[in-house]
């Protein structure tokens, strides 16, 4: 046991737990006129351990709120925050600014679902266990079988949502809850569809991008052939889960951080880099430059691209009004929260599990699933997505039910896609779509929050996401 957790008493936990579904009074800087509830808090997964796992809950934006959809986001890494990433930068209704305001953000998912972002695992922003023996060696079956505690935990608590339709995104433990839903005498969880975006799903497949950086001119052709014939990333990821690095493979990865530069955010190829950032002093030290080029972002970038925008959630979510407001961090954790950082040590073996057999099984159960890709994204770039899908349509014998094209954020294109699917109850039906997003980067609706509110709303009624001119294919 390390000493600082033994600050951790049982008898402050459940006083704790008691008051955890609380609901959010106002976030400090709250924009004015905000009309749906916000609830956070922690659902206990292990009384005996102490675990428990943060949650953020959002209402959706409507006066029929229980009507609509519950979308569970999960964010991956394994170890980055979904309050952090999911609510704050992504999609959430609000995100923070550098004077420790709140903007509102116009294209919110809780305009079409009721949204709840949960910490997972134990270690992942504000969730914990009083047991530190557990932050060890942590794998992706205990995350599954944690989510799986969490969501029953919590419909407990929130009974009105406990029959609604489930969508899930992100960290997939859709396996658990199928088999749950096929024991005897319980009452089951209404999955209705999975979301994955710019997932890694097979460390031998998902994260060849030599091609792709070559196409954006980012690196040579010498490296695009050391990359095919002496190290792939493929080959560097897998050594270092395995903890045998090469000589010539660190010699690929030296050669391809000097090609590709320090200044270039690989989730996003085109975001510039923050050079703004208050909490790394930068604008000090680049005195005029340094406003010139706020303005510039403010300019053409505006509030939904701004690549500081991670210093800033930073800032906002170590405030101690603001942990207050959430009912956050009550038990005082001896470390500061990040958004992607804690004492978690995850089984680093479990990054090289292949998915793509539990997407298939997934879908035999006639469970619809979305992939989809920005396409500025160099760590997981659409071109492996897109063959993954592929490969599954094939080995499911799905048929295609357009031809690849583009889609349609209202006149804009959105991207690009391809829908697959079956006969059902004498309909075709969607079952796999693959999508990109134009213009987007490794977290999609960061960057293009119009096209991705476009494709999630497609998403929850059951459609490919919208040709400008197309046959309507049959809703599940």
């Amino acid at each position: 046991m390390v000493p600082w957790f033994c600050i951790f008493t049982i008898f402050s936990s459940l006083l704790y737990y008691k008051s955890s579904a609380e609901l959010i009074t106002s976030l400090p800087g709250q924009p004015p006129n905000i009309f749906f509830k916000q609830y956070s808090g922690y659902i206990v997964t292990n009384s005996q351990k102490g675990r428990a796992l943060f949650y953020y809950f959002v209402e959706a934006d409507s006066e029929n709120a229980a009507s609509l959809p519950l979308t569970v986001w999960f964010n991956g890494g394994p170890g980055c925050s979904s309050v952090g990433y999911g609510a704050f930068m992504e999609h959430g209704p609000f995100r923070p600014r550098k004077d420790g305001s709140l903007t509102k953000n116009h294209y919110s998912w809780n305009l079409e679902s009721n949204m709840l972002y949960v910490d997972s695992p134990i270690g992942v922003g504000f969730s914990y266990s009083n047991t530190s023996s557990e932050y060890i060696n942590w794998d992706d079956t205990a995350t599954a079988k944690e989510n799986l505690r969490f969501i029953l935990n919590w419909f407990n608590k929130f009974p009105k949502y406990r029959n609604s339709d489930v969508y899930l995104i992100g960290e997939s433990y859709a396996v658990l809850l199928l088999d749950y839903n096929k024991k005897p005498n319980v009452n089951p969880i209404n999955l209705k569809a999975i979301a994955l975006g710019n997932p890694l799903l097979d460390i031998e497949k998902s994260m060849r991008s030599a091609e792709y950086l070559w196409a954006h001119g980012i690196i040579s052709d010498e490296l695009l052939d050391m990359q095919r014939t002496i190290c792939n990333e493929t080959r560097f990821m897998l050594e270092y889960i395995y903890n045998h690095m090469s000589n010539e493979c660190m010699k690929v990865v030296e050669r391809t951080k000097e090609e590709m530069g320090n200044d270039i955010v690989t989730d996003d190829i085109l975001l510039p880099k923050c050079v703004s950032s208050g909490a790394t002093g930068q604008l000090r030290v680049l005195g005029n430059l340094g406003t010139i080029h706020e303005k510039l972002d403010k300019k053409v970038l505006g509030e939904v691209a701004d690549p500081c925008l991670t210093d800033w959630i930073n800032l906002y979510l170590n405030k101690p009004e603001v942990q207050k407001a959430l009912h956050a961090n009550t038990t005082y954790l001896p470390y500061a929260w990040e958004i992607c950082s804690g004492p978690l040590q995850y089984k680093r073996e479990d990054a090289a599990i292949n998915v793509i057999p539990l997407l298939s099984n997934i879908l035999k159960e006639h469970i619809p699933i979305l992939l989809f890709s920005g396409d500025q994204d160099s760590k997981l770039p659409l071109t492996q997505t897109r063959k993954i899908a592929k490969l599954l349509a094939q080995d499911l014998k799905l048929v295609a039910l357009d031809k690849y094209g583009p889609w349609y954020d209202g006149l804009q294109i959105g991207g690009w896609s391809q829908s697959f699917g079956g006969l059902r109850k004498g309909k075709n039906v969607t079952y796999l779509t693959f999508a990109t997003v134009r213009g987007a980067a490794h977290e999609v609706p960061y960057t293009s929050p119009s096209q991705a509110l476009t494709l999630f709303t497609a998403f929850l009624r059951g459609y490919p996401p919208p040709r400008k001119s197309s046959s309507t294919i049959a809703a599940v």
